[in-house]
């Protein structure tokens, strides 16, 4: 076996040429020298090499560039720097920004962007969001911090789905290996956190720091985790796929299932559950109207039952524990759990805000800086600052009303609705398998956030802007091939 893999080493080596050679050797060159640098802790010398790469990228090979950021978002750490009030997620939002740059500049150039792809209701529902929140940084009680928060999302939007766009329109595979890439170096990350959490006997304690510097908090990498499992388990029964891929996506998806159990996120273990439930009704080919009728009865019930459900949560002692059957019943304790009760903090400062300012709002990412005065007595727990310096509304919905108004809401509802409908309805009516497996995926990703969303939120970082944002456009696009014929699109000249 290791001669017959020596042999293909040695052949591999006998085709390169005298220029391939001389490539090789200055690559060589290059990490030898960097890890001399980083050895030597002089991080200026990575970091003007990642430059000079990275221009390279965004010069002759984009497509190289969309890869790496997908590449490098869970390795992502958070830069911050002092008395600026500025945070950014190096390497990957330095890759967005150059990519948004880019493409407003191509735009501007050369670049034309089919109408249809303009007009479609997700895209529609993207400018709604994004037009509103901007309005609402006109009015904010903090107008410098709503503007940088209004251009994160800016490049987040602009790299992440019309960029990402431009090289999925016209070949779907693209889609395939750019999430691959985030999820191999998921994989990785989960690899890095199960071995610092096994050095601790597995403590449930330690499960909520084990993945930094990567991810901030063992929610957000849940989510990361709930997001990627129907995806990677979709791509494994995508059409054409080699053995080699089929054995990639089960050590991929196995690795992720590691990581997602190990990560004791309750949030990501029940919206993985209802994005299971949401797959058998698909499967089962039940009407949307029934499932419309069902939740809206369930949701009547327990409308009608609050007392009696809010009553039994307040009995309910149990905290969180390494305990899988304790963890789930803690998910209801709504007297000694400390999260639990801080999210409720939160959320009655939250609603406390929006009483104030119900049409406007604060200001796009002011909660965390406003909020403190609206918190009381009875929900104040170990973990609660008197200063509000805590983080975000710990909801995808709540958190937005108190920052951008009941219409701002009302935008984040219909990006829902929209991309889960239309993903539904392609995945029902379309012909081209692949694309079905592809939007299967995606739309399970985007229900296991959009539930998750419900007691966190994140769109907020890269981790889970870039596929959330990148599932819209794969949803989109097959929308768009189903509606109009696979070849719809005209070539541009954005990869050459």
């Amino acid at each position: 076996m290791k001669t017959d893999l020596s042999k293909k080493i040695q052949d591999l080596l006998n085709k390169l040429s005298r220029k391939q050679w001389v490539l090789l050797g200055i690559c060589l060159l290059i990490l030898l020298f960097n890890a001399v640098a980083v050895a030597k802790e002089l991080p200026l010398v990575p970091l003007l090499t990642a430059g000079v790469i990275l221009a390279y990228f965004l010069i002759f090979r984009v497509d190289l560039a969309m890869y790496l950021m997908a590449l490098s978002t869970p390795f992502s750490v958070i830069l911050t720097v002092k008395n600026v009030n500025l945070g950014l997620s190096l390497p990957s939002e330095v890759i967005m920004i150059s990519l948004t740059l880019l493409f407003l500049a191509r735009i501007i150039y050369d670049l034309r962007v089919e109408p249809k792809l303009v007009k479609h209701p997700i895209s529609i529902a993207i400018f709604i969001y994004l037009g509103w929140m901007l309005i609402t940084c006109i009015t904010s009680e903090l107008p410098v911090v709503s503007i940088k928060f209004w251009l994160s999302k800016i490049w987040f939007t602009t790299a992440c789905y019309w960029m990402f766009i431009q090289f999925v329109k016209d070949d779907m595979k693209f889609a395939v290996r750019y999430f691959n890439c985030y999820a191999f170096s998921l994989a990785v990350v989960v690899l890095i956190t199960t071995y610092k959490h096994a050095l601790t006997g597995f403590d449930s304690d330690v499960a909520h720091w084990a993945m930094s510097p990567f991810y901030n908090d063992h929610t957000a990498y849940g989510a990361a985790l709930a997001f990627f499992l129907p995806i990677t388990a979709s791509f494994f029964f995508l059409p054409e796929n080699s053995k080699g891929m089929k054995v990639f996506y089960a050590i991929i998806t196995g690795i992720l299932i590691m990581g997602f159990y190990l990560s004791y996120s309750r949030a990501a273990w029940i919206s993985l559950v209802i994005a299971i439930g949401v797959l058998i009704v698909l499967k089962l080919r039940i009407k949307l109207s029934w499932l419309v009728t069902g939740i809206a009865i369930i949701g009547t019930v327990f409308y009608f039952s609050a007392d009696e459900i809010l009553y039994r949560m307040s009995r309910n002692s149990q905290d969180a524990s390494g305990d899988l059957t304790e963890q789930l019943q803690s998910i209801t304790n709504i007297s000694t759990d400390a999260s639990n009760v801080e999210r409720l903090n939160r959320w009655n400062a939250a609603f406390g805000m929006i009483k104030e300012r119900p049409l406007m709002g604060w200001g796009p990412g002011t909660y965390q800086f406003e909020y403190a005065p609206f918190q009381k007595s009875q929900f104040k727990t170990i973990i609660t600052t008197d200063f509000g310096d805590g983080g975000n509304a710990h909801s995808e919905y709540i958190g937005p009303c108190a920052e951008t108004g009941v219409p701002g809401l009302l935008t984040v509802l219909t990006l829902a609705f929209v991309s889960l409908l239309i993903g539904i309805r392609t995945y029902n009516h379309t012909k081209n398998k692949y694309d079905r497996l592809l939007v299967l995926g995606m739309t399970l990703g985007l229900i296991t956030y959009f539930v998750h969303g419900f007691l966190n939120n994140f769109l907020d970082t890269d981790k889970l802007s870039l596929p959330f944002w990148g599932a819209f456009a794969v949803i989109m696009l097959a929308n768009i091939r189903m509606r109009f014929g696979e070849e719809w699109c005209e070539k541009d000249a954005l990869k050459e």
